[in-house]
């Protein structure tokens, strides 16, 4: 029987506590719930824990301290962080100081799952990095591409990830898809369309009828489109780094433009 990995989870209400519980219970998840940073302290000394789920704002320790206390001592333990609306921004911050990434209050049972899954996938991995991030393996020892384990994020709006055939997940930042809204429909380039580094790949209307341009971070041949996406675009793209993909691309120029971007 397969081993459970097992989640602390910290919020000062005990109702979010009950929540997470409640949806992780049927999966293969060991939940250990506490009310407080000092009793998350306790509780990771005497427990060997895969992953945390933290509240943001709490009192005494917040979650941006509590996550730099984890770190200390498990520099590769994934750290999730559970926000309102309100504290988005620092949400976002937290990401950039190492957490690996975030959901908001009021959360759906299938956006904790897919964020705790990735995580998962994460902590099962021998090539975590001290950030609590895959390190980046874009080369082989001969300059050939191989299997990249890591998101790259291009400016606040999209993200690549490298497969093992040598071709590109794209996809969209979840902050860009907050400060949308509603999504209304969304156009995405065909199979077997060439892009150029540059050029719009993909239109966002929201449902005020705005129109939401994102560039194509890289050149090269549309392989697959998510079809997902754009039958039911606001359900998809509520996981952007999961099931919300957009296309896959075969690059043309792929360690040139790659410099170019920084990466």
């Amino acid at each position: 029987m397969e081993q459970k990995l097992n989640i602390l989870v910290v919020d000062d209400e005990q109702i979010v506590l009950d929540s997470i519980k409640k949806h992780l219970r049927k999966d293969n998840y060991e939940v250990h719930c506490v009310l407080s940073a000092h009793e998350a302290l306790e509780k990771i000394n005497q427990v060997k824990f895969d992953m945390v789920l933290t509240d943001l704002m709490m009192p005494h320790i917040d979650g941006l301290e509590l996550m730099k206390l984890v770190k200390s001592q498990f520099p590769n333990m994934p750290v999730i962080m559970i926000t309102g609306y309100a504290t988005i921004n620092t949400a976002l911050q937290a990401t950039q100081l190492g957490a690996f990434d975030y959901v908001a209050k009021p959360f759906s049972k299938a956006e904790l799952k897919a964020v705790i899954k990735r995580a998962a996938e994460l902590a099962a991995s021998p090539k975590a990095s001290s950030e609590g991030h895959f390190e980046p393996d874009i080369h082989g020892s001969e300059g050939q591409q191989t299997k990249s384990s890591s998101f790259k994020m291009i400016g606040d709006k999209s993200w690549i990830m490298l497969e093992e055939d040598g071709v590109v997940l794209l996809g969209v930042e979840r902050s860009f898809l907050l400060t949308i809204g509603r999504i209304q429909t969304v156009f995405l380039p065909s199979k077997g369309d060439e892009l150029r580094q540059g050029s719009v790949y993909l239109q966002i209307f929201s449902s005020d009828l705005r129109s939401h341009s994102i560039i194509s971070p890289l050149s090269g041949t549309v392989v697959d489109v998510n079809e997902n996406v754009l039958k039911d675009p606001e359900t998809a793209l509520q996981d952007p780094y999961g099931s919300g993909w957009l296309i896959r691309l075969k690059p043309s120029n792929f360690d040139y433009e790659i410099k170019m971007l920084g990466l």
